[in-house]
């Protein structure tokens, strides 16, 4: 194969400054057929790919192309981590154990306010660094304000040169307990000094009310509402902790915006039970008569959900974001996406910032989320293959973050997002010719066979290195960020915080124990 210019050249803007042609083994187009194609190349021009062809007919008609050689690679779209938050640091190197949910959330008693950029910067690095193209960053906030740390979160989104979809979180109820008609009774069962401590700690979350969220959608809309890479949505906590009025506002709001929402739902047994109180006609028919269900909703988790529920699912084509190791790192079992893709739900995945091994290995994930699904009833549903785990971690997940118009496939005219995985691992010393080549990738590749990395055109990683950021410097940010907000922590904090959980495990265990049915 002829040589030309091996090493090509990035423009500051995004794209490239000219027409590059990339030389793998094979190229997996992913447009309905899982079989990759072998001796293919793809030529990309600015940000959108040109054409994927024959190599030689591409290289033939394009002698002035600047030429990336990729051997025994598979150059496949990019992976969409369709549910994170932006946390570089897991809550274990923070100091923070894995629990159940709401104890989890408990503990955020004894945090102090973080800086948010060096974390979603570290977060993205490792979504790079791991083939992560597109990502949905859930609701967060680090401090107290909102406004600000969402702007730095858009920024630095945007110089890491990732393509984000952030979602502007709401939240006006159940911050101590669910439901929130259950505060008063409970707060009056805690000793003195954590009520008083509980009180201090409740404010206005995110935007505050639901006019508020939406002026700070507007204004959003109006600095990034043009952005190539970024998009945003509605990001509501979930239903137990959002009231009907705040919804109402949102749906109102959100047609003529031209948005849609991302939220947790039914994520453990307690908000199971909880809905079950609080909409006994069931949560997603509940969501349904709001108007927040459509195909730009998408719903993580849903470990929980009954047959009623997966039947609106369908109906309403919503996406569902699993998260096979967060869920089972926070007691919550594996979510019944078998069931899912039977009834035809549309699944995306994500790592939650909570992969099963404390990283942003997106296709360790997969692997996770197609054994969790296999049944040990003969008469199950049947097991995931190929085509609905590649559709997970791209198309999929593409829709959850509203970019399915620009990403998840490589065809002319897509934009330049995409990946290059060593077959190294894959194939290893021996494949038989009867396992397709993309199986093994998923059988076997993990994020760090990924070589490069696409976004618009722009290489952002290769062969081991960060293009767009400072690595060394961004974690030495985090890591100084992270220590100074636990100097902060006093003691007797971290004591009420451990008094609150103990109460909050009673509650939740009397509630569970009371009722709620399970998914």
């Amino acid at each position: 194969m002829p040589r030309r210019r091996t090493k090509s050249r990035n423009d500051g803007a995004g794209g490239t400054a000219e027409p590059v042609i990339l030389l793998p083994d094979a190229v997996l187009v992913n447009d309905g057929s899982p079989d990759p194609l072998p001796g293919a190349a793809v030529r990309i021009d600015g940000n959108r790919i040109a054409e994927v062809g024959d190599a030689k007919g591409v290289l033939d008609a394009h002698p002035d192309a600047t030429i990336l050689e990729l051997k025994n690679c598979l150059v496949m779209p990019g992976l969409v981590n369709a549910h994170q938050h932006g946390r570089g640091l897991s809550d274990l190197q923070q100091g923070f154990r894995d629990d159940l949910l709401e104890l989890v959330i408990a503990t955020r008693l004894q945090r102090c306010p973080q800086v948010c950029a060096p974390f979603v910067s570290l977060a993205a690095a490792e979504m790079l660094r791991n083939g992560v193209t597109c990502t949905v960053q859930a609701n967060v906030t680090f401090g107290n304000d909102y406004e600000a740390e969402i702007r730095a979160m858009l920024e630095t989104y945007d110089q890491a040169g990732i393509r984000a979809t952030l979602c502007v979180g709401a939240q006006d109820q159940g911050q101590i307990v669910y439901p929130d008609e259950d505060e008063a009774a409970f707060l009056a069962g805690l000793p003195d000094d954590l009520q008083q401590r509980l009180s201090e700690a409740k404010r206005r979350p995110y935007a505050g009310d639901g006019p508020g969220t939406v002026a700070l959608m507007d204004r959003l809309l109006a600095d990034y509402g043009n952005h190539p890479r970024i998009k945003l949505l509605y990001g509501p906590a979930g239903p137990q902790w959002l009231s009907d009025d705040h919804f109402r506002c949102l749906v109102d709001a959100a047609g003529a915006q031209g948005v849609g929402f991302h939220l947790h739902c039914l994520e453990t047994r307690a908000q199971r039970a909880a809905l079950d109180r609080m909409y006994p006609d069931g949560v997603l028919a509940h969501l349904d008569g709001l108007g927040v269900l459509s195909p730009r909703s998408s719903l993580a988790h849903c470990v929980f959900l009954s047959p009623a529920d997966m039947e609106i699912a369908a109906k309403r084509e919503i996406t569902i974001v699993h998260n096979p190791g967060s869920n089972l790192r926070l007691h919550n079992g594996a979510a019944p996406v078998a069931e899912f893709v039977k009834r035809g739900i549309r699944v995306a995945i994500g790592t939650d910032n909570r992969a099963l091994e404390q990283g942003e290995d997106l296709l360790k994930e997969i692997r996770l989320a197609q054994a969790l699904a296999r049944s040990s009833e003969w008469n199950g549903p049947p097991p995931l293959g190929t085509s609905e785990l590649l559709a997970m971690a791209t198309v999929n997940g593409a829709r959850a973050a509203m970019t399915e118009d620009e990403v998840g496939t490589l065809e002319a005219g897509m934009k330049a997002d995409l990946i290059a995985i060593s077959l190294d691992r894959a194939v290893g010393a021996y494949l038989d010719g009867d396992v397709p080549i993309l199986e093994a990738v998923l059988a076997r590749a993990e994020g760090r066979d990924v070589r490069l990395t696409m976004v618009e055109g722009r290489v952002l990683f290769k062969d081991g290195a960060l293009l767009s950021i400072d690595e060394a410097s961004v974690r030495e940010r985090a890591r100084l960020a992270a220590e100074a907000s636990n100097k902060k922590i006093k003691t007797s904090d971290r004591r009420l915080a451990q008094i609150l959980c103990d109460h909050l495990r009673d509650h939740y265990q009397e509630m569970t124990a009371a009722g709620g049915k399970d998914g």
